[in-house]
């Protein structure tokens, strides 16, 4: 039974974008084991597929937090939201170092504490972590963005969204292709406010994609994306700064590529039927409640499989021991994250 109050196209969003990333995590650290250029081509052809799934998770909080009707008091903001990534920044770079010391790194004690202090406060800790450090930014500028969804007209969210765009993805993707820096800027620091406020003018109809046309547009998006990274892969060598380039932009979410099929995974979902579908949706209202603990964990259970057990999937199957491995590692990371919500106080962090 899917938990009264909750929105059912943000929860199958979060859902599939919760799969997507294990998807992503688990392929991009097996095309580390792949010894052909088709291994190689396959592993991150669908780990680049997967991209969409952060800034849909960008775009479902956006949707969330700037709607209009939802009060945000400073007690919730620096009472609630913000303490639990702090604390969830401190937890789990104390985990993940110590799991580092006691497997990998066979370092002293004091190598330890010194280790997990520059990871929290320099980010050089594990490297999905960026993504509560993206949060806390998030929440910090949170009053400010609520400002403006909450007093701004349709047409100013559309002036927003557009100025975004071609500054945080049209003018970056020139300047990766011409090779030169231009000079025309505006005063953003990264390109997830665009995600933000794009979930809030399609949750709340500002901007409105046919069902139809999201889809295609996804579609075709993944197609390009395939494209240019077996064309990246397979001419690394004949055309290397083609390739070098190419990559460049498949490695950021601000590629323009990316953001269409961000826009088209989150428009063809947000025009789903808002009718429960009785077992998917209770799946996904499951995956949706433990979305933030699997993200945390899942690197967890690869490492252990990759970098511990060292274990090679392409010497035990290939691709069909890469699936074995994601599915092993979704089911494990969403089995400990139930369990820990069990756990007074930690519950409050994942």
């Amino acid at each position: 039974m899917v938990k009264k109050g909750r929105v059912l196209y943000l929860s199958r969003i979060k859902a599939l974008a919760c799969i997507a990333v294990v998807i992503l995590h688990t392929v991009y650290t097996a095309n580390n084991y792949s010894t052909t250029t088709g291994q190689q081509s396959l592993m991150l052809s669908l780990r680049n597929a997967m991209m969409w799934a952060v800034p849909c998770f960008v775009m479902a909080s956006g949707a969330l937090l700037l709607d209009r009707n939802r009060e945000l008091s400073a007690k919730k903001l620096f009472g609630k939201y913000i303490p639990r990534m702090a604390l969830a920044l401190v937890v789990f770079s104390v985990l993940f170092s110590v799991f580092d010391t006691f497997t990998t790194a066979h370092r002293s004690a004091g190598a330890t504490v010194k280790d997990i202090l520059t990871d929290i406060f320099q980010g050089t800790g594990w490297p999905h972590m960026w993504y509560i450090y993206l949060m806390l930014a998030v929440y910090i500028m949170l009053p400010i963005y609520k400002l403006i969804s909450s007093n701004a007209k349709a047409n100013d969210i559309k002036y927003l969204l557009l100025v975004y765009t071609v500054f945080l993805t049209v003018l970056p993707l020139i300047e990766t292709i011409s090779g030169k820096k231009l000079s025309f800027y505006i005063c953003v620091f990264t390109v997830y406010p665009l995600y933000l406020f794009l979930g809030h003018a399609m949750h709340t109809g500002i901007i409105k994609l046919p069902k139809n046309a999201s889809g295609l547009m996804f579609l075709i998006s993944l197609g390009i994306i395939a494209m240019l990274t077996v064309y990246s892969t397979s001419n690394a060598s004949e055309a290397p700064e083609a390739s070098t380039k190419i990559n460049s932009m498949l490695s950021v979410y601000s590629f323009p590529v990316y953001l269409a099929a961000s826009l088209g995974a989150f428009g063809y979902i947000r025009r789903t039927k808002n009718s429960e579908v009785p077992v998917l949706d209770t799946i996904a209202a499951e995956l949706d409640s433990c979305s933030f603990g699997i993200y945390l964990i899942h690197m967890a259970v690869l490492k252990f499989i990759y970098a511990v057990m060292k274990f090679n999937p392409f010497d035990h199957g290939g691709t069909l021991a890469v699936i074995g491995i994601f599915i092993v590692t979704l089911a494990v990371s969403y089995a400990i994250t139930r369990l820990l919500k069990l756990v007074p106080c930690v519950n409050r962090i994942i």
